[in-house]
């Protein structure tokens, strides 16, 4: 359930900073627990094993790619340039810190009755899931005026006299923060549904029988009304 007290302001500002699978798992919770893991390391799963690329289980465009880096492993989004060191405390279970460096987030990974890794939950909030092959995501190109029926001023359903505006450009849409007149790029991926590629942060619109749009959900958590002007 969405924190009231954590504002939209930090919420934006938290995903566009922290590793998007963490983020979908902590930023509308407010503050993460910091979980107590045993730091007792034990050797039973080679590192490699851990090695791969997976999806995230709430955002279907996130993938993060994992490697191994000397006795850690690297977490990185894919087409993005952030990424986290995850520090092994046992033989599945790995820690990093979040965006604002004061949290430790368990990632505990598991296995298939064959001994593979398959996946990981990220704190107790969210999952990944190891697949095989990854595919980029690709624009699809819209209209003019197909992007213009997109364009208005939302407000969020949870905290009335909060507001954000979306504008169509010649590559998509641009979202604007009226609190702070932050702007984030979204590109069409799918009927009614955006990405901004950097964060992997999806927007996806709702429409109604006459194929007037109604609302958009953000970070398929948040619900904005658009505001009829």
């Amino acid at each position: 359930m969405t924190n009231l007290k954590t504002t939209p302001a930090k919420r934006l500002y938290r995903y566009l900073l922290v590793l998007p699978f963490l983020l979908l798992s902590l930023c509308f919770t407010g503050n993460a627990k910091a979980v107590a893991v045993s730091k007792t390391v034990a050797d039973t799963t080679a590192m490699k094993a851990f090695e791969g690329i997976y999806q995230m289980k709430s955002n279907q465009y996130a993938h993060v790619q994992i490697t191994v880096a000397n006795k850690t492993l690297l977490a990185k989004v894919m087409e993005g340039d952030k990424q986290f060191v995850l520090t092994r405390k046992s033989d599945l279970v790995f820690e990093t810190l979040d965006g604002d460096g004061d949290e430790n987030i368990p990632i505990t990974f598991v296995k298939n009755p064959a001994g593979e890794i398959t996946g990981a939950s990220v704190g107790d909030k969210d999952e990944i899931t190891r697949v095989k092959n990854y595919v980029p995501v690709q624009a699809v190109k819209l209209t003019a005026d197909q992007l213009k029926a997109y364009q208005g001023k939302y407000e969020f359903e949870e905290r009335k006299g909060t507001f954000l505006t979306i504008t169509a450009t010649a590559d998509g849409l641009v979202l604007k923060e009226l609190w702070d007149n932050k702007e984030i790029s979204f590109i069409n991926v799918a009927d009614n549904e955006f990405i901004n590629k950097e964060a992997m942060f999806p927007l996806k619109f709702t429409k109604d029988a006459a194929g007037n749009v109604t609302k958009v959900l953000a970070f398929n958590r948040d619900s904005w009304d658009k505001v009829k002007e």
